[in-house]
């Protein structure tokens, strides 16, 4: 449906930014069941509602910016241990007054 693939975040981490030997299974555990997760080239992409990226996935030099990585939607939450992206849900900004 078109309205949930808008709502969806899309969050897209570069194979240079990760930590060698990352399970996929670590990452879809942190996931909603609808999210989903794939290792594409190297490079982590997932996609849903609400994706979770925790630090312990990412190069410590990269954490910083690991918003850059979200493609689709908006970095909603960041911590020390974790960032949440979550979709747009919205069909369309408002003008800021």
């Amino acid at each position: 449906m078109p309205d949930e693939a808008r709502g969806q975040a899309e969050v897209l981490i570069p194979s240079a930014w990760l930590l060698p030997n990352l399970s996929l299974d670590a990452v879809r555990a942190l996931q909603r069941g609808d999210t989903t997760s794939d290792l594409e080239k190297g490079d982590l992409r997932l996609a849903g509602v609400e994706v979770l990226i925790a630090r312990n996935w990412v190069k410590e030099e990269f954490w910083p910016r690991i918003q850059d990585a979200v493609h689709k939607g908006y970095a909603a939450e960041k911590t020390y241990t974790f960032m949440r992206a979550h979709g747009d849900r919205r069909g369309s900004r408002r003008p800021k007054k």
